[in-house]
Order: C-alpha cells, then structure tokens, then sequence
C-alpha cells in the first residue's frame, strides 16, 4: 500500500507515469521547440521556453520578461539544460493546480526533488536570489524557528510545512522591515521607507495607482509619519484583496447612483461576513486610496478599480488598445463567466453544508432567545425563566440535551438553501 509520505512525494516529484498530452499543449511546444539534428527530436532550451510562455509582444511592466526564465528549472526535471514534450506538459499541468504557487516556489527550493527542502539549501538559494538592496531578513528569529527549528534543532521542511511558512513570510518581512527603520524606536516611519518595504515585498500584487501613491499613506492621520499600526492596516487589506473587491461590488449594486460611502462598505462587510471583520483603518486606508482623484466620500466601481485591480494602469502607461486586443480580452471575459457559471453548482452545495452547519451550532442561542420572548407567567409578576441562563439550565432538566435543538430541522431546511443561494448569486455577480 502507498504511504502518505510516498503519494506526496509522487504529487511534487512527478511519477513515471507521464501525464496525458493535449491538442493546446502540443501546438504550444512545436510552435517554439527546436529540432535535433541527430535524433529528429523536438525540444526547448531556456531561450525557446520563455518565448512559449512569456511572448515577447505582450506587456510586461510588473516582472520583467526575463525573470521568467526561473521557471525553466522547473520544467527541466531532469536538469539537462533542454525539455522535450513531455516535460512541458508536466509544466503546464503543474501551472494549472490551484496550489500552483506554492508548489512552483517549492520545487524551486527542492533542487534534488526529494519530496522536502533542508535549511541549508533554503538558506543558500534565498542569499543567491536575493539583490544587494534587498532589507535584510532574520531567519533565526522566532517566527523562523517555529517553521525550520532553532539553531541547534534544524528540520527539513515537508510541502505543507513550507506553503504555510511562506503564507505568513510577508507578514514577518514586514514586521522585521518595520523594526530595522524604526530607528527612533517610537512605533513610527518614514513615508519613503514604508514605500521601500511594500516595493520589495508585494510590488507585483498592487496596481500602479497604489505604487505612485503609498507615500501618501500618512495623510490617513494626523502627523507625517506612517505608524505601525497603518502598516499592518495596509497589509490586511491587501491580502483580503479578493473579499474587498466583493463587499464593494454588492454594496454599489444597492446604490441607486452606483457609489458607496465608508459607512456603506463596512455595513455590507459586516453583512456577509461572519469573522472577516474590516477595521475603521482599513476603511480609511481604502477610501483613501479609491478616492485620491476624486475626494467626495463617495466613490464608484472605477474609483475602486484602481486599487483592486493589481492589473490596472495608467492611460499613459497603456495606450490606446488596438481593436484585436480588446476583441481577445471580450473573449476572456466570456470564457470567465462560463467557468464561473460552472462553479456555482459546486458553490451551492458548499454553501449548503457550510450554512446547515453554522445554523446548528448557533440553534441552541436561539432556542433560549425563542423561550424568554415567548414565555408567558401564570400569575402577575412571576415568569417562568430568569435569565437566558436559567431557561437553558431548565430545558436541558426538563426536556434533557437534546431539548436544546428540538425543531432544529425545520431551520436547517430554511437556512441551508437559502445560504447556498446567497454564495452562488454572490459568485456570479462578481
């Protein structure tokens, strides 16, 4: 029987098994492959393999087209220095899984695809890419040592263990970043370092209208420094990117002129989420951000657009898009909404299960709620329960635990479809 350990291994190593061959994959590959001369063969090196995947008439403002040739040692699994047709339909199969990311930045560090990754080679490939300006980093800190293991306890790291680590490595860049500029040691800096920080750590994530303008970031609050406190602010809206672009949409479509205000977006965050609360600051810092070109407290989808959308440029930057670009972006955008559409039937069942369940751990507070608003006393001034304490106390005695979720059913039935239906609309509307 395959172990665990054996099956993750064959998910990031590769099997002999080679995967099947499509009609796109193909037509990609002999469209840039190179033929040798002495076995007839069809292969790529690095030159022909950034040109399958990085065309060179494409836009390519926030990595450059050449840093895309680290991808090559991915695809060359068996470190030849060329890949032939099976390689590049393992690569694309591996740029197609939702954990591509992770997996990606994982085999870079896997250099002897072993299924996990020593300190030491971590160690050696982060100083070999990283530039002579790059803030430092301490990989003996803490947070470090709970992923990799203190100084003398070093342990390699399986997939999972590496994922989650670099999930929150931002977050501790920034935090080390904070400190080392903080030279006053007073909780606060300098606009131009807080724009260093976010350059180097989540450059590639933001629009251009957030680029130009995170020095403004001060201007949020009182003084002309940046607190750590906004830093943090920033960061979490950042990363909750997704959801922000979400509550916006819903809440503008309840608009009657299309816009929202602060107080409009923190009510629809409010409304349909559970623990995925927004502060006051990051409101502000959003707001801000949305609404420096046009300052009225009411800002609309275009407002929003430039700071969600990590895409969106300038009009200068871009130029006038030609007619066969725009026709190419309509039928990417069809092809979204179809998957999308696709999606929600799995989405619906989720949301089904996700709000039966949350309705039957919730059922018994609302039992308890049920009972003081509708007990009434059989003499003036003597009630049956006290306190909400008490009927609980009383049900559980007198009708025993499962009192506690009698006429659950009804509910669940009630809540579950109508859950379901709430996350499918939600996803096709986006």
């Amino acid at each position: 029987m395959t172990t665990v350990k054996g099956q993750l291994k064959e998910t990031l190593v590769g099997t002999i098994k080679e995967p099947e061959l499509s009609q796109d994959a193909k037509a990609a590959f002999d469209r840039n492959a190179r033929k040798d001369e002495d076995t007839g063969e069809l292969y790529m090196t690095e030159e022909e393999f950034v040109n399958a995947i990085a065309p060179a008439n494409e836009n390519y403002h926030k990595i450059q087209r050449e840093q895309y040739a680290i991808l090559f040692h991915i695809a060359d699994r068996k470190k030849l220095g060329r890949i032939n047709i099976q390689d590049w339909v393992t690569f694309e199969n591996l740029l197609a899984k939702p954990d591509a990311e992770y997996e990606i930045a994982f085999r870079l560090f896997d250099e002897n695809g072993t299924g996990t990754i020593k300190y030491e080679d971590f160690q050696k490939l982060y100083n070999t890419n990283k530039g002579e300006a790059t803030i430092p980093f301490d990989w003996n800190c803490e947070w470090a040592s709970l992923y990799i293991g203190g100084r003398k306890h070093r342990h390699d790291m399986t997939y999972p263990q590496f994922s989650q680590m670099l999930r929150g490595l931002q977050g501790e860049r920034i935090r080390q970043a904070f400190h080392i500029f903080d030279k006053d040691k007073d909780g606060y800096i300098e606009p131009e370092d807080f724009q260093r920080i976010i350059l180097e750590t989540a450059r590639h994530k933001l629009s251009d209208h957030l680029l130009d303008n995170l020095h403004t970031l001060c201007n949020i609050s009182t003084g002309s420094k940046i607190s750590y406190a906004n830093v943090r602010a920033f960061q979490n809206v950042i990363r909750e990117m997704d959801l922000v672009d979400l509550i916006i949409r819903n809440a503008a479509q309840k608009s009657e002129d299309g816009t929202i205000t602060r107080t409009d977006f923190l009510n629809e965050a409010a409304r349909i989420t559970r623990f995925s609360l927004f502060t006051p600051m990051e409101a502000d810092i959003l707001f801000h951000f949305a609404g420096l070109d046009a300052p009225s407290g009411r800002l609309s989808l275009q407002d929003f657009a430039k700071v969600v959308d990590s895409s969106w440029q300038s009009a200068f930057a871009l130029g006038l898009e030609t007619t066969a670009g725009a026709a190419a972006k309509a039928v990417s955008f069809t092809q979204k909404i179809i998957h999308k559409s696709l999606e929600s039937a799995h989405h619906f069942a989720l949301g089904s299960l996700a709000g039966a369940f949350g309705a039957f751990v919730v059922y018994p507070i609302d039992l308890v709620k049920t009972r003081m608003q509708n007990q009434r006393s059989g003499r003036v001034g003597e009630m049956l329960y006290k306190n909400s304490v008490d009927c609980a106390k009383k049900v559980v005695k007198n009708e025993g635990f499962k009192g506690l979720y009698s006429g659950v059913l009804p509910q669940l039935v009630g809540v579950a479809p109508e859950k379901a239906i709430k996350l499918t609309v939600n996803d096709l509307i986006r």
